[in-house]
């Protein structure tokens, strides 16, 4: 509501009953439009503030583009639309495809096992503790497999490095433009 004295709506009640019409009819439209975002949040994951951006950010580029109402509203529709897009980008999450494409065309799929420990000096088996293997076929022979290991590596960093990128990026638009989207 204005920051009108209440006097105000004594000489005038009809503002105030429209007042109240538009604070109820904007407030169902706000759940119907929000409701799917607050329903698939969880708590425990950043996910639900990166789709709360999201959604934030679709609907401003859309009542902006229905009613843009200053000089530099292509430019900040622009930057909407990027901010959204590394929103996107990042929820999809196929960071890890991209990544490890060509890892996969040079060494093939990784095969991943347990096997039970197996101690030399007793000859005992331990089922309880595992130990993890993985290889590559086309890494025939020990030196290739650690190259193998190596190169997956650096992509499981060059992934983690992308999806970093793409953070600070988002976070670099919103805070040097979002204060003039209002």
């Amino acid at each position: 509501m204005p920051d009108y004295r209440w006097s105000h709506y004594l000489t005038a009640p009809w503002e105030l009953i429209d007042e109240w019409y538009r604070a109820v009819k904007f407030g169902i439209r706000n759940l119907y439009q929000w409701f799917p975002v607050i329903w698939s949040d969880r708590n425990y994951t950043s996910d639900g503030l990166f789709k709360v951006m999201q959604r934030k950010l679709v609907l401003m580029q859309s009542e902006l583009r229905r009613n843009p109402y200053h000089a530099g509203a292509e430019r900040d529709l622009h930057l909407m639309h990027v901010c959204e897009m590394l929103l996107e980008r990042y929820l999809a999450n196929n960071y890890h495809e991209n990544c490890v494409k060509h890892h996969r065309e040079k060494w093939g799929e990784i095969r991943c096992f347990f096997e039970p420990s197996y101690d030399h000096s007793t000859g005992d088996v331990d089922p309880e503790v595992c130990r993890w293997f993985s290889d590559w076929p086309n890494a025939t022979n020990p030196k290739l497999e650690e190259k193998a290991s190596k190169e997956l590596h650096r992509c499981l960093e060059h992934e983690e490095m992308l999806a970093d990128q793409d953070i600070r990026y988002l976070f670099k638009l919103l805070s040097k433009h979002s204060r003039h989207w209002d």
